[in-house]
């Protein structure tokens, strides 16, 4: 039964509830600028009723708790979008420094360079003699090498910095994993008791949305833990109070990279540290393999004109330009097709070669020539194709050889495929065989059978003829024929003459080719002006006769150099030297630009998040004030009503009892 202290308990829960109510919200004005955290409210209830004899009566107020104003979606998204937004802008700033870097255009850059040494050529067209003239080619081609290796080595300062940066994003995730593994045994231990951590929880929610920001990762909610794990149901980095680290193990090139958990390897994708391995795994070699294939394109029409030409005493040019780590051999083999190969490419240095090869039979890797099997001897001295162009499927190594059908006839076969008609082979002498309009084209060979032998059927000769097109970098077919001059194919998607050091197969067929130069840039390599030429400007080539006999005193070599400038010598591409580095140029701009515009983007869209969770989560001053105020009115309420029961107390213990005295 209701008596006249309940009014007492009525009014101190009252009174309570709405000092903790002012209390939580003196809290929330205190964080009003506290990145991450969340406004909080007070749970405010009816007191459990005491049942009387008239009926339920209530028994003033109750203080459920103090509850985080959050919605789990808004942060699900804002993590999302923290993501990209750390990823979009660490790739936009990234490729603002690769631009910054490359400098084109600019007056001080590639182009102008190159510029500079064409019209030093064209100048020396006219002057051959010049020694000044002379002198100032030296100059600017050692210019052009001096700022194509800044170049390299600024692209390769980058790249160590974005590697720096993968290293602290990688140290920064682990310290972040580690915290977050604490913060959830804080969390559960303090919850334990069935109240809520509120401020522990808004610096976990602030630590995922960093992490997030860092490195795309996947949330998962357990109770009182929150669980952090790779993309795509990878490892876990944080499993209740447990957090596991990223490891990285430094590649050849010292990068940090071979990312693994434990023992499970990982890609980090997304954030900034998904786009800082973007840039320097991906961007940066890029930009270098574009200049690197550029210098090497240039450097090497230069050096086949230079090389074509006589000096000022009319001895023959060499090489302008040369390649640190130049070699003067390179050692081939043969593969299965019966194609000749390099045998010992991944030791290739940078430089230019010179091919100094002996042909070899696939079959039995013995050297040309006498092919002996058993008693009979094939002697095929020359196989050839001549007046056609190949017309057929559009493919290299077609393997074009001769067969033994008879004990003195051969056979021309395309593979396993016989083609033509068999021709018999005289013993004793040297016979001259023709195929014509075989696939288009017509073959010559020559047989020598000894006397008194008889050909094993089966014997061939392989690998001595590969002819076909192909197609480069997507380009038009293009004709592959053994007897032009330079005898070679490069099958890495390009015929241009150079190749990416570590990856040069060059495939050659028919007679050996000991004149024949080709280089291999390493694009971390240095350019440099041969140095013959570099302390005797007189041993430019600038003289050119297309008779054979260059005069010393000719301009001509040097007006073919000049003329490259406005040559497609990027033939896959129809470009000259100026457009190919326009190309490198634009599309560097046009990455860096489209960066920038998904930066914009994902910025906005964060920021609508983030705008959403604060008008949920944030604290907003008008509207504590009037909490303030609304609080305050009730406590004043609660305690105008405990002045009212205490009036009545003092009544009933005072005065009841003095009536009449």
């Amino acid at each position: 039964m209701s008596n006249i202290f309940t009014g007492l308990n009525i009014g101190r829960s009252a009174l309570l509830a709405h000092q903790a109510a002012i209390d939580v919200t003196g809290h929330n004005l205190s964080n009003v600028n506290t990145d991450g955290y969340s406004r909080q409210r007070v749970e405010l209830n009816p007191a459990l009723a005491e049942v009387t004899a008239q009926g339920s009566l209530g028994t003033g107020v109750q203080l459920d708790g103090i509850e985080r104003v959050q919605l789990s979606y808004l942060e699900r998204q804002l993590g999302r979008a923290s993501t990209q937004h750390g990823y979009d802008a660490a790739l936009a700033q990234g490729l603002g420094e690769l631009e910054t870097v490359l400098g084109e255009p600019s007056s001080t850059g590639l182009g102008a360079a190159l510029t500079e040494l064409w019209n030093s050529w064209d100048a020396l067209a006219a002057r051959p003699t010049d020694a000044a003239l002379r002198a100032q080619v030296v100059d600017r081609a050692e210019h052009l090498a001096t700022v194509y290796n800044q170049k390299l080595g600024d692209l390769a300062a980058v790249q160590d910095r974005f590697d720096e940066a993968v290293q602290e994003s990688v140290d920064q995730i682990n310290g972040w994993t580690r915290e977050l593994a604490e913060l959830n045994g804080s969390i559960a231990k303090a919850e334990a008791s069935g109240h809520t951590a509120n401020d522990l929880r808004d610096q976990r929610d602030r630590l995922v949305r960093e992490l997030s920001a860092e490195m795309g990762v996947e949330v998962e909610t357990d109770g009182s833990y929150l669980n952090i794990r790779m993309p795509g149901d990878g490892p876990y980095l944080v499993s209740r109070i447990a957090s596991y680290e990223i490891r990285g193990y430094p590649d050849a090139d010292g990068y940090l990279s071979d990312f693994r958990v434990e023992t499970a390897p990982v890609t980090p994708q997304g954030g900034e540290l998904g786009a800082l391995l973007d840039l320097r795994d991906t961007h940066v070699p890029d930009l270098r393999d574009d200049l690197s294939r550029w210098m090497a394109t240039v450097a090497d029409r230069v050096n086949g004109l230079h090389a074509a030409g006589t000096d000022r005493d009319g001895q023959a040019g060499g090489l302008l330009f040369e390649w640190a780590g130049s070699a003067d051999q390179v050692a081939f083999g043969s593969d299965s097709a019966g194609i000749l190969a390099v045998s010992e490419y991944d030791a290739l240095p940078a430089g230019t070669h010179r091919l100094q090869v002996v042909s070899v039979d696939s079959a039995s890797q013995v050297a040309r020539g006498n092919l002996s099997v058993g008693s009979a001897t094939l002697t095929i001295t020359n196989l050839a194709t001549f007046g056609a162009d190949y017309t057929g499927p559009e493919t290299l190594n077609l393997d074009y050889h001769l067969r033994a059908v008879a004990p003195d006839a051969v056979q021309l076969y395309r593979g396993d495929e016989a083609v033509g008609e068999a021709q018999s082979v005289t013993a004793g002498a040297l016979t001259s065989l023709t195929w014509t309009g075989v696939d288009g084209l017509d073959f010559a060979a020559d047989v020598t059978l000894g006397a008194g032998e008889s050909l094993v059927v089966g014997e061939r000769s392989d690998g001595w003829l590969t002819t076909g097109t192909v197609s480069l970098d997507g380009g038009p077919a293009q004709a592959v024929d053994i007897t032009v001059a330079n005898n070679i194919t490069f099958p890495a998607g390009t015929d241009l003459g150079y190749l990416g050091a570590g990856s040069a197969v060059v495939n050659l067929s028919g007679d050996p080719v000991p004149t024949t130069t080709f280089t291999v840039y390493d694009p971390a390599g240095a350019l440099r002006v041969a140095a013959g030429i570099a302390a005797d400007p007189d041993k430019l080539a600038a003289g050119y006769d297309a008779s054979g006999t260059p005069g010393a005193g000719s301009g001509e070599n040097a007006r073919r150099i000049a003329d490259l400038a406005v040559q497609d010598i990027f033939e896959t591409v129809g470009e000259t030297p100026s457009g190919y580095l326009g190309k490198v140029v634009q599309g560097l701009g046009a990455k860096a630009r489209d960066a920038e515009t998904f930066q914009d983007a994902s910025g906005s869209v964060l920021l609508q998040v983030e705008a959403q969770q604060q008008s949920i989560s944030g604290v907003n001053l008008d509207e504590e004030m009037v909490q303030l105020i609304q609080f305050q009115r009730g406590y004043e309420a609660a305690a105008r009503f405990l002045t009212t029961v205490d009036g009545m107390i003092d009544t009933l213990i005072n005065r009841v009892g003095l009536v009449g005295r």
